[in-house]
């Protein structure tokens, strides 16, 4: 494994604190990973694959080479959405669920709007993305 990624296909099962907090783990088989391969490349959508502000998301680090947020989930869906409106993707949601294998985006974001931490966050897309 290289940096903060973990692959998981299955169930996975942490016990912490004297909880069980139970992960499931839906839709990984576009990242299987065996010994000795790579992981597969997401398909990327040609309006977000050629611009400018998809190379420097990559760039600062925000999406992986296989295209996949290395941010939490309601980051990513402030992500998306900024992407989405500066480069005039209709249903955002829709294309960045199916390039990220996700559901409901819509409440990351919700949730990300709650959050105070998320006011730094759109500050430094604020940068990285001009």
């Amino acid at each position: 494994m290289a940096g903060n990624t973990v692959y998981v296909q299955g169930n996975y099962v942490d016990v912490h604190d004297n909880e069980v907090v139970n992960l499931s783990i839906d839709k990984v088989g576009m990242m299987q990973m065996a010994e000795g391969q790579e992981a597969q490349k997401t398909d990327i959508p040609k309006v977000l694959a050629e611009s400018e502000l998809w190379k420097r998301a990559m760039e600062a680090g925000l999406v992986n080479e296989q295209g996949q947020p290395t941010v939490s989930r309601p980051e990513a869906a402030l992500l998306a959405d900024v992407l989405a409106r500066r480069l005039g993707i209709d249903n955002k949601w829709k294309v960045f669920e199916k390039m990220w294998q996700r559901n409901n985006m819509r409440n990351d974001y919700n949730t990300a709007l709650d959050q105070k931490k998320s006011l730094a966050f759109q500050e430094k897309l604020k940068k990285i993305l001009g």
